[in-house]
């Protein structure tokens, strides 16, 4: 039993000088470790913050150029289709000198 007694002890002696010593860790430095810890958490949720901000506007902007390509494509689209009434335009015309002939050719 005394053996058990005086491991306890020295046991309870070391446990004793690393609690006061606190490891070999300094309470300013230790402060200053918590401190830094602190501000790597702000400045993470700041840039975590910033990437959300990012990517809603890159999905903004990837549907803007959905919509400036839509846009284009109906321009295109809005060309092709005055080009092709000014050729209906013009058969038409060219239909109504072609009537108007036979309507005189009918008359004589």
């Amino acid at each position: 039993m005394k053996k058990s007694g005086r491991l306890a002890l020295i046991s309870l002696a070391v446990f004793t000088i690393f609690a006061v010593s606190a490891c070999g860790v300094n309470e300013n430095e230790y402060e200053g470790v918590v401190a830094e810890l602190e501000n790597t958490k702000a400045e993470l949720e700041q840039a975590n913050s910033r990437i959300a901000e990012l990517e809603e506007s890159l999905e903004l902007s990837k549907m803007g150029t959905d919509v400036i390509e839509k846009l284009k494509s109906s321009q295109q689209k809005a060309v092709n289709l005055s080009s092709k009434v000014k050729e209906l335009a013009i058969e038409n015309e060219r239909l109504k000198k072609e009537l108007a002939e036979i309507k005189t050719r009918i008359k004589e």
